[in-house]
């Protein structure tokens, strides 16, 4: 038989395999699901090695293939809205009680779920295929068994030539990345618990150098998940912030948030940071304990343990601290932040003559927002998560101005700020499925509110400067008249004086230029 005849019969074979285009889509569909970009190479080298394992070892190729879809299957959700597994993604996992991880599943749109059950059933089918006896290797099998392992190399031998570094762990199949990523980023995390709860026990290093607060009372509200542009009062295109958009008090029209998670912006605004490193034991509590002040800490976000998130070892430096949720498992009530008003009035109705400070952390507009609004909402905008997420915004500055008036009947002095841990971006835009997930890729993701709100304010006062969540600290001492040895702020917060370039922490907790992230609502931010 010449070369002609048998070059047709091996294109042949190939082309009437049925299972050779099947291989191809159950990668390139699990290529997807991670989270990764497309890599039309690794999709390839994927296909090539289920045909080569197939010829080898059909049992072991099955087991791949049912681990494989099954991963797939269940992070496709995730994967499409948070990208593949970081630390961010699996500090969140942790964080995350039994109540907040069935509305993240109930976020996620519903065709999202039909994928994840056509990659079952492609597991399926790929499972009850019949082992067959197999004829001798053809050159076409040991093609693609060079094309797999020149694949894996790939990577590594471009990391060693552009950086000097060679590991097969940096393979760049997506099965491999996702598995790595997760340990890799798990280990990070809980290593970062661990430092977190030996800082707790840790005291704090302020140094105070002088105490001179010019009200009595402070009150720190901590919002959730309200991006800027949403809030009427500070430019949004809706009227559903009636207080806010009023009250006299300076609103900060450019404050971005540190970075787009709360556990991570929270960390690194609330606490002293060093080279990037946030040291919890020196934070906004502590700070003012040292001054002398009283302070009381109420949330309604859960609490995992007594010191293993980033706000729970913050919080448990306060005189009092109340989680409306101790976030157990067992934990299924859905709790209202209007029930942290009453903490609050029974803390104001007991005067003493030390100054004081409140901190309150909202659950705020935390996805779902139809949980939050209970399914209610003003008006109808796009879909009925962006409308109760509008609507969930009317309820923060309903609070807002609850909390101003039980501040007022006391008689006392006071000043209140409020701000929001990050914003969040669109999914799904523009569709009937629209909603609200956290993000890092926009800066919507960064911009929130903020504003200050004193018991001495004669007019509204708008501040254009761009201002930076790393920066509260200084704010915050400022603020409240405490000065200390480790705080020199290089400019005045309040005030419309340029500040430096704002820099915020993505996912991978790596610096990035927020000026240099694209916005949401362009061409290249609709998803």
């Amino acid at each position: 038989m010449n070369i002609a005849a048998k070059y047709t019969l091996l294109v042949r074979g190939i082309t009437l395999n049925p299972w050779i285009p099947f291989y191809f889509l159950q990668s390139l569909v699990i290529n997807f699901s991670f989270g990764y970009s497309f890599s039309l190479l690794h999709t390839l080298a994927f296909s090539c090695l289920l045909f080569v394992l197939w010829r080898v070892t059909p049992r072991l190729q099955k087991g791949v293939v049912a681990i494989c879809s099954l991963l797939a299957a269940l992070y496709f959700p995730f994967g499409m809205t948070y990208g593949a597994p970081n630390f961010n993604t699996l500090l969140a996992l942790h964080a995350t009680n039994f109540t907040e991880s069935t509305e993240i599943i109930t976020l996620f749109p519903w065709y999202s779920y039909l994928v994840s059950a056509a990659i079952i059933v492609s597991g399926v089918i790929a499972l009850r295929r019949k082992i067959t006896p197999q004829d001798s290797w053809r050159r076409v099998d040991i093609l693609c068994l060079v094309f797999c392992i020149a694949c894996l190399f790939a990577v590594p031998v471009k990391n060693l030539l552009k950086w000097g570094h060679f590991s097969l762990m940096d393979t760049g199949y997506p099965v491999f990345r996702f598995v790595k990523d997760v340990v890799i980023n798990n280990q990070e995390v809980v290593n970062e618990k661990a430092r977190m709860l030996e800082l707790s026990r840790q005291k704090d290093s302020w140094q105070v150098l002088t105490v001179k607060p010019r009200y009595q009372t402070y009150v720190v509200v901590i919002g959730e998940s309200a991006r800027r542009d949403a809030l009427g009062a500070f430019g949004g295109q809706w009227d559903n912030t009636p207080f806010a958009s009023t009250v006299n008090g300076t609103l900060f029209l450019d404050f971005i948030a540190s970075s787009g998670s709360t556990q991570t912006s929270l960390g690194m605004s609330l606490t002293r940071v060093v080279d990037g490193v946030p040291h919890y034991q020196d934070n906004i509590v502590s700070l003012a304990n040292r001054a002398g002040f009283r302070t009381w800490w109420f949330s309604n976000h859960g609490q995992i343990g007594e010191y293993d998130t980033a706000i729970a070892s913050i919080a448990k430096r306060a005189d009092e601290v109340q989680f409306l949720k101790k976030g157990n498992y067992e934990e299924g009530e859905d709790t209202r932040d209007d029930s942290l008003l009453q903490m609050t009035a029974q803390v104001l109705s007991t005067p003493g003559p030390e100054p004081r400070m409140i901190v309150l952390h909202l659950l705020g507009s935390h996805p779902q927002a139809c949980e939050r609004t209970q399914g209610k909402y003003a008006e109808f905008v796009q879909s009925k998560e962006t409308s109760c997420y509008l609507y969930s915004i009317t309820q923060t500055d309903t609070l807002l101005k609850q909390l101003y008036q039980q501040l007022q009947k006391t008689g006392d002095s006071f000043s209140m700020v409020y701000f929001s841990d990050h914003g969040l971006t669109y999914k799904a835009r523009l569709t009937g499925g629209q909603y609200m997930a956290h993000g890092d890729q926009y800066q919507e993701n960064y911009q929130v509110p903020m504003m200050v709100i004193s018991s001495d304010d004669k007019a509204r006062r708008l501040i254009n400067a761009r201002r930076s969540g790393n920066d509260f600290l200084y704010f915050f001492s400022d603020w409240t008249g405490i000065q200390a040895k480790l705080l020199t702020p290089d400019y005045q917060f309040v005030s419309e004086q340029a500040a430096g370039p704002a820099w915020v922490t993505n996912f991978k907790l790596e610096k990035v230029d927020y000026s240099q992230l694209p916005s949401d609502l362009s061409e290249a931010g609709v998803n």
